[in-house]
C-alpha cells in the first residue's frame, strides 16, 4: 500500500483563486458582451458604417466640344487623382521607421551573433521601411516634386484627414503608386479633358479647371450644357479605403450634352497658321482674324495670336487666355468707310454714282484738320474707298442726318453686344448722335471716335455678302436658317460691294488682297491708337475686311495686325493673310470661281437674275 502525500492548503487556496479570478473576468467579459450587443448596438453600427460605408460622388461625364462637320475639339478622358489621410501615412511611416531602429540596435548589439529570428525581423523591419520610402520618392517623381517634398507636404497637413497627393494622373501612373499599397494612399475617378486643336482654337474652345468647371471660351459659356450632374452611391470600402462593394445608387449620374459649334477645323487650322506667322514675321503685338459665313451668321473660324495650349496649364499666362476677337475693343478706322456710304445711301444724302470733291486735300473744323495723302480732286464712290479718302469719306459723312447715321450703324450692331454665344462679349462704344457735334459726325466717316471688336466690325460686312440682310452672330452651328433683319436695300447692298471691288483691284489700296479665280471686295483700315489722351504716331492697329466670291458673295474674312513693326498699313500688313485664309476656304468649301472666263459670264447672268428679282 502506497503512502498518498496529503495536498497542501496553500496550492489548494492558489488554485481556487485562479479559478474564482477566471471566473471573474469570464464574467466581466460577457456582461460587456452583452452590453454592446443590447445597449450599444446602434452605437456600434454608426461607428462601423463610419469607416466601411461610404457615399461616394460619381463624377459626370463633360459633353464633348465638335466642330461643325462632328470632328472632336474638346473630349473627356479617364483620369485618377490620388489622396491620402496625412494622418494613417505619417504614423505608418513613424512606426516603420522605429521598428527599423529598434531591430538595428538589437543586431548592432550583438555583432551579427543574435538569433536567426533577430536577424530576420531587422531585414523584414528594415524591407518594409526601404518599400515605404520607395513609395514615397516614386510619388515625388511621378508628381514631379523635388527630394523630400512630399514628406514636408504631409507634415505640413498632418492634422487633416484628406489631402490630394495629385489631380488628374494617367491611369497607369496612379495604378503603380496604389499597387504600393502605401498606408492610407487612394484614388478617385475623374475626368481630364483633353484638347485635339490644341493652341490652334485655345481662345474658342477655352479650357476647364481642375475640378472640371469651366473657366474660359465655350467651356464657360455652355458650361451647364457640357458638365452635365453628378451622381451619388453608397458602397462599402476596407480599412485600406479600397472599394469592396457598391450597394445603392443614391443619386443618377446625368453626363453632360456635346456641343456642336459652327468652326469648321480645316478652316480653323489653317486661319491660325497664316495669322501666326504673320504676326511673327511684322513682330506685331498680336493679331486676330475672323471668318464669318454671311448667309447664316455663323463663325467658320476664329482666331488669336498669341494662342496658349490648353492641354498644358503648366506654363500659361492668364494675359493670354482673353479672346481678343470679341473682348478687345478699338477704333475701326477706314474700315469703316463702305457703312458710312451705305448710311448715306439709305439715307439718300447720296446717290451711288454721286462724285465727292476732295479738293484741296484736306478739310478743316476750327484746329481739327482731315487730310488725304493727296488732292484728289472731285472722285467717285469707288474711287473714295480705292484710295482710302478721309476727306471724301467726312464730306459725305456731314451730308447725312446724324440720326440717320446712328441709326444705320446701331442696326448693324454698333454699340450693342453681339451675343454670339462667347463670354466676355464687347459692346464696343457708340455714343448717341445727340452728343455728335461736326467733328463727331466726320471722324465717324472714316472711323474714330467710336469702336467696335473684330466679330462686330465682321458682323457689320455681312449684309453687304447677303443683299442686306442681318444674320444673327452664332458660334453654334445653324440647324434652322434664322430670320434676318434688312437693315439695307438689296440695291444698296450690291451698290457698295461693287465699289469695295475696287479697292482689290490694281491701284486699290488692298491690291494684295486679291485672290486667284475670285473677284473680292473689301477695305483695307489704319487705325492710330488712342493712348494717354491722345493719337500714337507709331502705334496703330491694321486691318483688312474683305468678301468673297464678289459676284456671289458668302464669306466675310477679316484680319486685324496690332502695332505691327515692319508694314504700317492695312493693305501691306493685314490683306496678305486675307488672301491667303480667303483662297484656302473658299477651296475647302468647295465654292466655285467666279473670276476665270466662263465663270465671269456665269456670273454676270447670275447677278443680272438677282437684280431683276429685287
Amino acid at each position: 500500500m502506497k503512502y498518498k502525500q496529503p495536498k497542501s492548503p496553500v496550492f489548494q487556496g492558489r488554485r481556487l483563486f485562479l479559478m474564482l479570478a477566471l471566473l471573474v473576468v469570464i464574467g466581466v467579459l460577457m456582461l460587456r458582451a452583452v452590453w454592446l450587443e443590447v445597449f450599444q448596438q446602434e452605437w456600434l453600427q454608426k461607428q462601423a458604417d463610419k469607416r466601411q460605408l461610404r457615399e461616394v460622388t460619381v463624377p459626370a461625364y463633360r459633353g464633348m466640344v465638335l466642330d461643325r462637320n462632328g470632328d472632336a475639339m474638346a473630349i473627356s478622358s479617364p483620369v485618377d487623382s490620388l489622396w491620402c489621410n496625412p494622418q494613417d501615412l505619417l504614423k505608418a511611416r513613424e512606426e516603420m521607421r522605429h521598428e527599423y531602429e529598434l531591430t538595428r540596435q538589437v543586431t548592432d548589439a550583438t555583432a551579427g551573433d543574435g538569433s536567426a529570428e533577430e536577424r530576420e525581423a531587422h531585414e523584414l523591419a528594415a524591407t518594409r521601411f526601404a518599400r515605404l520610402e520607395e513609395g514615397f520618392r516614386h510619388i515625388e517623381q511621378a508628381l514631379e516634386m523635388s527630394e523630400g517634398e512630399l514628406l514636408q507636404k504631409l507634415e505640413k497637413e498632418k492634422d487633416k484627414q484628406f489631402t490630394y497627393l495629385g489631380r488628374h494622373l494617367p491611369l497607369e501612373v496612379a495604378q503603380e503608386i496604389l499597387d504600393m499599397d502605401l498606408p492610407g494612399v487612394a484614388s478617385t475617378r475623374e475626368y481630364r479633358r483633353y484638347y485635339p486643336l490644341a493652341e490652334t482654337a485655345g481662345h474658342v474652345v477655352g479650357m476647364t479647371n481642375t475640378d472640371g468647371d469651366g473657366i474660359e471660351g465655350i467651356e464657360k459659356a455652355r458650361n451647364a450644357h457640357l458638365a452635365g450632374k453628378n451622381g451619388k452611391t453608397r458602397v462599402v470600402r476596407d480599412a485600406k479605403g479600397r472599394l469592396v462593394e457598391s450597394l445603392v445608387n443614391l443619386e443618377e449620374m446625368q453626363p453632360g450634352q456635346d456641343a456642336q459649334l459652327s468652326i469648321d477645323r480645316r478652316i480653323q487650322y489653317l486661319a491660325y497658321k497664316e495669322l501666326k506667322a504673320r504676326v511673327y514675321q511684322l513682330n506685331a503685338k498680336a493679331g486676330s482674324l475672323v471668318v464669318l459665313d454671311a448667309h447664316t451668321g455663323e463663325i467658320l473660324a476664329m482666331a488669336n495670336v498669341p494662342s496658349f495650349n490648353p492641354n498644358n496649364r503648366k506654363d500659361i499666362k492668364p494675359s493670354l487666355w482673353r479672346n481678343r476677337a470679341v473682348t478687345d475693343k478699338s477704333e475701326p478706322g477706314s474700315t469703316l468707310k463702305p457703312l458710312t456710304l451705305a448710311a448715306a445711301l439709305e439715307a439718300r444724302a447720296i446717290g451711288p454714282d454721286v462724285l465727292i470733291d476732295t479738293s484741296p486735300g484736306h478739310i478743316s473744323f476750327g484746329k481739327y484738320t482731315v487730310k488725304d495723302p493727296g488732292n484728289y480732286g472731285p472722285i467717285s464712290l469707288a474711287k473714295l474707298l480705292a484710295k482710302s479718302s478721309n476727306v471724301g469719306a467726312s464730306r459725305v459723312a456731314l451730308l447725312m442726318n446724324a440720326r440717320d447715321h446712328w441709326m444705320f450703324l446701331s442696326k448693324v450692331g454698333f454699340g450693342r453686344v453681339p451675343d454670339a454665344g462667347f463670354s466676355g462679349e464687347t459692346a464696343g462704344k457708340l455714343t448717341s448722335y445727340t452728343e455728335w457735334g461736326k467733328v463727331d459726325r466726320a471722324s465717324h466717316g472714316y472711323g474714330y471716335g467710336l469702336s467696335s471688336s473684330l466679330l462686330q466690325l465682321t458682323h457689320a460686312y455681312a449684309p453687304f455678302a447677303a443683299n442686306g440682310l442681318f444674320m444673327p452672330a452664332t458660334i453654334n452651328k445653324v440647324k434652322k436658317q434664322p430670320a434676318g433683319q434688312q437693315v439695307m436695300s438689296p440695291e444698296t447692298a450690291r451698290s457698295v460691294l461693287r465699289m469695295m471691288e475696287a479697292v482689290v483691284q490694281k491701284g486699290g489700296t488692298g491690291e494684295k488682297a486679291m485672290v486667284d479665280g475670285y473677284r473680292v471686295a473689301g477695305k483695307t483700315g489704319t487705325a492710330y491708337k488712342y493712348i494717354d489722351g491722345r493719337y500714337s504716331n507709331d502705334r496703330y492697329m491694321t486691318s483688312f475686311i474683305g468678301i468673297a466670291p464678289a459676284s456671289r458673295p458668302r464669306l466675310v474674312v477679316s484680319v486685324q495686325i496690332d502695332e505691327p513693326k515692319i508694314d504700317d498699313s492695312g493693305g501691306r500688313a493685314a490683306a496678305p493673310v486675307f488672301s491667303k485664309v480667303m483662297s484656302e476656304a473658299l477651296r475647302l468649301l468647295d465654292i466655285p470661281p467666279d473670276n476665270l472666263p466662263d465663270a465671269k459670264q456665269a456670273g454676270t447672268q447670275e447677278q443680272k437674275k438677282q437684280e431683276g428679282a429685287t
